[in-house]
C-alpha cells in the first residue's frame, strides 16, 4: 500500500525563499550588466566627441598658421557603396562678423581606364549631404568646420573632380546656395573623390 506523501510547510517556505533569492540575484546581475553596457557606450561617445574636437582643432590651427580661408582633403578614397564623413574648414579672414556656407559643384569624371566619363552620371553615382544654408556665423579670425557626408553607389567607379565653394553673406541677410544678391563667393578649391 502506498501512502500519499505529505508536504511540509517548512519545505514549501524554503522553496519560496530560494526562489525569491534567485530572482533578487538575477535582477542584481542584470542591473550591473546594464550599468556596465551603459558606461561603455558613454565612454565610446565621449571618446568620439573628443576625437572630433581634436580633428577640428587641428584643421583650424593648420589653417590659421598657413593663412588659408578654406581647408578640404585634396583626395577622398572610397569603395563602391561606401559612405564617409569629411570636414571642410572655414576661417573668417575679414574684419566683420559674417555668415558662411558651402556648395559642392561637379566638374568632371574620369573612368577607371583613363577615358573621360559623363558629367551627367556624377550626381547619380556620388552624392553629398550637407547643410546648404549660409548660416554659420563667424567673427573675425574665428573658424569652424562644416561636416559633409559623401556616399557612393554600387555603380560608381573612377575619379570624380569637385569644387568646394564657400559662400559668405553679411549677418542678417538671407542667402542659400549663392542665389541671393547678398551672397559673395568667399573662396573655393578642388578635390577628388576616388572610387575603386
Amino acid at each position: 500500500m502506498i501512502f500519499p506523501r505529505k508536504f511540509s510547510k517548512k519545505a514549501s517556505l524554503n522553496l519560496s525563499i530560494e526562489a525569491i533569492v534567485v530572482v533578487v540575484i538575477a535582477f542584481t546581475v542584470l542591473g550591473l550588466g546594464l550599468g556596465f553596457v551603459k558606461n561603455q557606450f558613454k565612454s565610446f561617445s565621449d571618446t568620439s566627441t573628443q576625437v572630433s574636437s581634436q580633428i577640428k582643432d587641428q584643421i583650424l590651427e593648420s589653417m590659421r598658421s598657413s593663412g588659408k580661408k578654406l581647408s578640404v582633403d585634396r583626395e577622398v578614397i572610397m569603395e563602391r557603396g561606401d559612405s564617409k564623413a569629411v570636414n571642410i574648414g572655414v576661417v573668417n579672414t575679414g574684419t566683420t562678423t559674417s555668415k558662411f556656407g558651402i556648395k559642392i559643384v561637379e566638374l568632371k569624371k574620369q573612368n577607371t581606364d583613363g577615358t573621360p566619363g559623363l558629367k551627367t552620371d556624377m550626381p547619380n553615382e556620388v552624392t553629398f549631404f550637407y547643410n546648404d544654408v549660409v548660416d554659420k556665423e563667424l567673427s573675425p579670425t574665428d573658424g569652424d568646420v562644416i561636416p559633409i557626408t559623401i556616399t557612393t553607389t554600387g555603380s560608381a567607379s573612377g575619379n570624380y573632380l569637385y569644387q568646394a565653394q564657400v559662400i559668405s553673406a553679411p549677418v542678417g541677410s538671407d542667402c542659400t546656395l549663392g542665389t541671393e544678391a547678398s551672397c559673395i563667393a568667399y573662396d573655393s578649391t578642388t578635390f577628388f573623390v576616388k572610387v575603386s
